[in-house]
């Protein structure tokens, strides 16, 4: 933890830095109480050409022969991992856990991984590690390193998985679910380089409910996102230093009430300094909030709060810098620059989810069911896809 104190000191000044331009033209173009402050126009990557690459493939390039989906992307925007029941991908009864080099290749199927209907994933920065959760029947929580062929199990109870890995694939967010629905999830940080866990205590949040789940980790794992509900359910979104040990709430009243109206985490940058959130709450940021279920960005640096879109609208990811975010709305991606306001379509028929962004919101990975995106796309299943708008 001392090192993850002097870490955090050392990168807090080049992390301002780095975003102070951010926020400031973010406060130009996203007003706080506004969906949007002037019109955005659809861009296909003003900087080159538009590029969309299939990446459920085999290594020599043949189509899949069954779905794929729930595809994370290293923030390098090297290496994807998603699953597959595929079987020329190496699915039986159950999906396989697939790692694809985007510059080789390659397709290496992760060993001994597997689910009936895949679990979410997440991979460090430079693509060594693949978190995930594995099992014939209740999932349990593993961490595979891709160098040594070394598979760690990051949690062995029952519903357990992966939520995020740090940059460089030392600390997993773990969620540890129950059969039992009453029963209250739990969030661990697990040290991988030792084995030890710190538990996520509850009380320690202003509202007290006793589920905590869906961590979400800084790249330096010194910051932890997540979301806290009655029972199973997500109501809150805090954000803990696991240095000092403070805790700062995310969706914040403007007014310091709390109410029952429901809040759900996407996930943080990996900078540290931006919470992506959707929200019911209707008094988050100043004027009038249409009813409905938003997405927020949080800056915990200047403590303020943007609503990104309409209602109707769901948050997905956000890129590394905190610049790009991933939208959600009527079964179509789009992502939003943040500082310009531009938008840029991703993709018809798709979803993503949290860790679908590069560093600097570079490169997009999706699942579609469109047959047009890529010449030959004649599986009729659906497919993991890497979008570079240009």
């Amino acid at each position: 933890m001392r090192r993850l104190l002097r870490a955090g000191r050392a990168s807090r000044v080049t992390r301002a830095a780095a975003a102070a331009t951010v926020t400031a033209v973010c406060a130009a173009v996203l007003l706080p109480g506004t969906a949007r402050a002037r019109p955005v126009t659809d861009t296909a990557g003003a900087a080159g050409t538009p590029v969309t690459e299939r990446v459920s493939t085999t290594s020599d390039g043949s189509q899949a022969d069954g779905l794929s989906d729930r595809a994370s992307i290293s923030a390098d925007g090297r290496y994807v991992a998603f699953w597959s029941a595929a079987p020329n991908l190496g699915a039986d009864h159950y999906r396989a856990l697939l790692i694809k080099d985007l510059t080789s290749g390659q397709v290496t199927r992760v060993p001994d991984a597997r689910t009936y209907g895949g679990s979410h994933t997440a991979i460090s920065d430079n693509g060594r590690y693949v978190g995930y959760g594995s099992g014939t029947r209740y999932a349990s929580a593993y961490v595979y390193d891709r160098i040594t062929d070394r598979t760690t199990q990051a949690n062995s109870a029952e519903l357990s998985n992966v939520d995020s890995l740090s940059a460089d694939g030392r600390f997993a967010a773990v969620t540890v679910g129950s059969r039992n629905p009453n029963r209250p999830a739990r969030l661990l940080v697990r040290d991988l380089a030792d084995g030890t866990d710190e538990r996520i205590d509850p009380q320690q949040t202003p509202t007290g409910h006793p589920s905590v789940s869906n961590g979400s980790l800084s790249g330096d794992g010194r910051l932890l996102a997540f979301a806290t509900g009655p029972r199973s359910g997500a109501y809150d979104v805090f954000v803990k230093d696991r240095a000092d040990g403070t805790v700062r709430q995310v969706d914040v009243p403007l007014d310091g009430v709390q109410d029952d109206k429901r809040s759900w985490l996407v996930e943080i940058s990996r900078d540290g300094r931006y919470v992506l959130f959707d929200s019911e709450s209707d008094h988050l940021v100043p004027g009038t909030t249409p009813p409905g279920r938003h997405a927020y960005l949080r800056d915990l640096r200047t403590g303020t709060t943007v609503r990104l879109a309409p209602a109707g609208v769901s948050a997905v990811a956000v890129s590394g810098d905190g610049r790009k975010v991933l939208l959600s709305e009527e079964d179509r991606l789009t992502l939003l620059d943040v500082r310009t306001g531009e938008r840029t379509g991703v993709g018809p028929a798709a979803r993503a989810i949290p860790g679908a962004l590069t560093r600097g919101g570079e490169a997009v990975a999706f699942t579609s069911e469109a047959a047009d995106l890529v010449p030959g796309d004649t599986n009729a299943a659906a497919d993991a896809f890497v979008h570079r708008p240009g």
